[in-house]
């Protein structure tokens, strides 16, 4: 059993928890990770690989409680600025955002032995790129498919697809 905080808030354990799902995920699949400081563009992380075209992918992180595990899409609400942003069609690397669901109690969010690192629960991403303006002032609710998981088989594959030229 995990004790209770030495002082960091709730939301920013959320964030360090979300970082490291993604960047085992990434270290897996032969990824580098470069965090983007400042985070003025909706980008945390970008992804990149050292295949031909040398692709890049632009990651958007959230790490949530808000999902029971029941619905399919995930229905996030995503920040207005992060949704205008990610919305971009003419850039040069894809963007994507990355949701990992957590359970509510921070006592099941990792099981670790000598055996084994369990992180609870899962990543999804979606492509939000083309998709219409929006007016909303607090919130933009944006679908995420749970069969876009978050593996390392599937990150390879985007890299592959945005190497030989395609889309997300």
């Amino acid at each position: 059993m995990m004790s209770a905080s030495l002082g960091m808030a709730r939301t920013a354990q959320q964030e360090c928890f979300g970082d490291a799902f993604l960047l085992a995920v990434a270290g897996v699949a032969g990824c580098a990770a470069s965090l983007r400081r400042p985070d003025d563009d909706s980008i945390d992380w970008t992804l990149s690989c050292r295949l031909s075209r040398r692709p890049k992918i632009d990651v958007q992180m959230k790490t949530w409680v808000g999902d029971d595990g029941s619905a399919d899409p995930i229905r996030y609400p995503l920040k207005p600025k992060n949704y205008s942003d990610l919305i971009l069609t003419d850039i040069l690397a894809p963007r994507i955002l990355v949701v990992v669901t957590i359970p509510k109690d921070i006592n099941e969010w990792m099981v670790l032995s000598g055996e084994q690192i369990v992180l609870r629960r899962c990543a999804y991403w979606t492509s939000l790129s083309g998709q219409p303006q929006r007016d909303n002032e607090s919130s933009v609710t944006v679908s995420v498919p749970r069969s876009n998981v978050m593996t390392v088989e599937a990150l390879q594959g985007m890299m592959r697809r945005i190497n030989e030229g395609g889309a997300l």
